[in-house]
């Protein structure tokens, strides 16, 4: 760490952050930077604190805990040569139906933030105050921590003379809302349809057709706004179920999935691709609005809708065409690679967690049949 360490310093306290690839590796990556100082303003200032960030693939099933946290985190370095870890997971965990932000085990010194329960705006932020706060109490530097732990919810001890862990539970609506919108984030959905080119190329496409041809003007200019409304509605929900189906996103329980957490997936695989294919339409309006100012003269286009030609006109016209190019987008997106898409979805990374662990649990067998 380059920031400059207190005269008095009294010892160094090693912290190691574990996190998923995505999100979670670099908020982690981040926490390497920044931690320290705001552990020195937030824990203890005469102490030298050391954070070490590395990535690692969480390799678990939905039943996830801070036990199987310290599998994780223990290889990773020599015995002896941390205080405290913390593992980052962009993975769902709830007690019950309430999310869980914070689980911490103080007799293994490690603890598992799930950051889609600290929902997605100002994650890092909350993120950062959250694992300050819970090196705090793994460290025992400050023991008083656990009451000021606003960002991660209510504290929970789970029956203290059963596992002797304790979780900080995220009460109410206000703790669904934050997780599912958590995950979306963690989803990306802005990035959905940067990687969707020939789902573009056939929302375009169906645009540019639609936008210089005679019938297209005639019937913009007849439609009101509850039937537009209805056209973009209508557009909408078709490319996000065609996305949902054809990729066969939809999540059905199973033998590692339980019924709540396949509900949970598919509200934020719908969400997540109601939000990129909303911000598509979006998009599209707004060029086609421009556009059509540029090659559409007020003269020919007036011509044809029997009346002068205004802006209103063009605005209807820009939102008509672009609710027929998003129908076109659903033929497109049909031709895409199913791992390009299902990369959106949440379900597909559990997939691959599910699998990697099955992988894991193979090998695992067959070295103790060798031995």
């Amino acid at each position: 760490m380059t920031d400059f360490l207190p005269a008095a310093a009294a010892h160094v306290v090693r912290i190691v952050l574990v996190a998923d690839p995505g999100v979670a590796s670099k908020i982690a990556q981040e926490l390497a930077d920044t931690l320290p100082q705001h552990l020195r303003r937030r824990v203890r200032a005469d102490v030298d604190w050391r954070v070490t960030a590395r990535t690692v693939p969480l390799v678990a099933d939905e039943q996830l805990d801070v036990s199987s946290a310290a599998d994780v985190v223990r290889p990773l370095l020599p015995e002896g040569d941390w205080e405290a870890g913390v593992l980052l997971t962009d993975l769902p965990r709830r007690a019950g139906l309430r999310p869980v932000s914070v689980e911490v085990s103080p007799a293994d010194r490690i603890a598992l933030v799930s950051l889609p329960a600290l929902g997605s705006w100002r994650m890092r932020r909350r993120a950062r105050r959250v694992v300050a706060d819970v090196v705090g109490m793994l460290t025992r530097e400050r023991a008083d921590l656990a009451p000021s732990m606003k960002e991660a919810g209510r504290l929970e001890a789970s029956g203290a003379g059963e596992d002797g862990l304790e979780r900080f539970i995220v009460p109410g609506l206000r703790g669904h809302l934050s997780l599912v919108t958590g995950m979306v984030r963690a989803n990306r959905p802005w990035r959905l349809f940067a990687t969707l080119s020939r789902a573009l190329a056939g929302v375009f496409a169906t645009a540019a057709f639609g936008l210089i041809n005679n019938s297209t003007w005639t019937l913009s200019s007849a439609m009101d706004v509850g039937r537009l409304i209805g056209a973009s509605a209508a557009s909408l929900l078709a490319l996000t179920a065609w996305i949902i189906i054809d990729h066969e996103l939809w999540e059905r329980p199973h033998g590692s999935l339980s019924r709540s957490f396949s509900r949970l997936y598919n509200t934020v695989t719908c969400v997540t691709i109601t939000s990129g294919v909303l911000s598509l339409y979006v998009i599209l309006l707004f060029t086609l609005f421009g556009v059509s100012q540029l090659i559409l003269t007020p003269s020919a286009f007036g011509t044809v809708i029997g009346q002068d030609a205004t802006v209103h006109d063009y605005a209807v016209l820009a939102w008509f065409v672009s609710s027929m190019g998003m129908v076109g987008g659903a033929f497109g997106s049909g031709l895409e690679d199913d791992g390009t898409v299902r990369n959106a979805a949440y379900g597909e990374r559990q997939r691959q967690r599910w699998q990697k662990l099955r992988e894991a649990k193979k090998v695992r067998g067959e070295l103790e049949s060798e031995t």
